[in-house]
């Protein structure tokens, strides 16, 4: 089961939640294969991206792509730390 079409990883900037989705993630491992993406093209942890070490999007029309190969817990937790953070730099 395929959640993005070729078109949103190429446009995407990639996130992973470790190392580990660069060898794990099917659709991920399909990017690299058909040649659409590198595994260096994936821009970083989404604690990277969570802690500011890595750039999210900087225009409207970018998209940013999470793949994970945790659980859907910790799939929630991040989402739930990423969404608290913003929200603290909106009020600052």
């Amino acid at each position: 089961m395929r959640e993005c079409d070729d078109e949103a990883l190429a446009r995407a900037r990639v996130f992973v939640d470790c190392e580990a989705a660069l060898k794990e993630v099917g659709e991920l491992i399909g990017a690299f294969c058909r040649g659409l993406l590198r595994p260096e093209d994936v821009v970083g942890t989404l604690e990277e991206l969570a802690r500011g070490s890595k750039g999210g999007r900087s225009r409207a029309e970018e998209i940013t792509v999470f793949k994970s190969v945790g659980s859907t817990i910790v799939d929630l937790v991040n989402a739930q730390l990423i969404y608290e953070k913003h929200l603290q730099s909106s009020c600052q």
